[in-house]
């Protein structure tokens, strides 16, 4: 079994992955260095907000992220923070990773769901995350324990672009202020953006089998959704300003 651990704040693991992903990628947590901040792009709009990361958690991020995708898998996890960090909840200094192999999106129930949402979603049973309820609840008993708040979700498109999509809106817990999105569609140059969502708690949330959507993939075009820039700071630095 390999591990993931949280990058600072607690010494033990969170989350295993399944052994086959670190047998065909190699080791899951290696760094990926500089070159890898070119895959932060620049929003189109003008944003409300930045959200902070370390460049040592965005390699953590891209390693791990590149090498599930690598072994046909996709990420789905928190980014987490303490709550006396500055600019909190728009930082993030740790992540906890949920693993892929326990995804229920293919379960009876969830996978009937999914393929209402459209045609992208009956083509290929790997688009969609559905976290194990056990393992959700044993992270959430993790960050109790290490001080740690989960302040945005993110995952990772496997073949679609790094937009914020219908089905993403639909699925996308109002509890949390942004969410970060991963394009893997080209391995080689992954595209990160962060989105502030601002969602009525009161709004539909989730998805129904007795949907007849389609198009469930493309992005989400309502005012809820805003593009935020994404920051990314040396971890010198960062330790510095916390």
């Amino acid at each position: 079994m390999a591990s993931i651990r949280f990058a600072g704040a607690c010494d033990e693991p969170l989350v295993d992955t399944a052994g086959s992903i670190r047998s065909g990628t190699g080791g899951l947590l290696v760094s990926m260095g500089q070159p890898f901040l070119a895959a932060v792009p620049t929003p189109r709009a003008a944003p409300e907000q930045d959200v902070r990361l370390s460049d040592h958690l965005l390699s953590r991020l891209l390693a791990t992220t590149t090498a599930v995708h690598a072994a046909g898998l996709k990420s789905f996890g928190l980014l987490l923070a303490d709550p006396r960090e500055r600019g909190f909840p728009y930082v993030a200094t740790d992540v906890a990773f949920f693993d892929p192999a326990k995804n229920r999106r293919n379960d009876p129930a969830m996978r009937t769901a999914f393929e209402a949402q459209g045609e992208y979603f009956r083509s290929y049973d790997d688009a969609g995350f559905v976290a194990d309820a056990t393992e959700l609840l044993e992270v959430y008993r993790r960050l109790d324990a290490c001080d740690l708040e989960a302040v945005a979700l993110f995952h990772v498109h496997r073949r679609q672009p790094a937009n914020f999509s219908v089905i993403d809106f639909r699925l996308h817990n109002p509890a949390y202020a942004w969410h970060l999105i991963i394009s893997l569609r080209d391995p080689a140059h992954p595209v990160l953006r962060p989105f502030g969502v601002r969602k009525d708690p009161a709004s539909d949330f989730g998805i129904s089998v007795d949907d007849h959507n389609e198009g469930s993939e493309k992005s989400y075009t309502g005012p809820e959704v805003a593009p935020l820039r994404l920051v990314v700071e040396s971890s010198a630095t960062h330790k510095a300003s916390a």
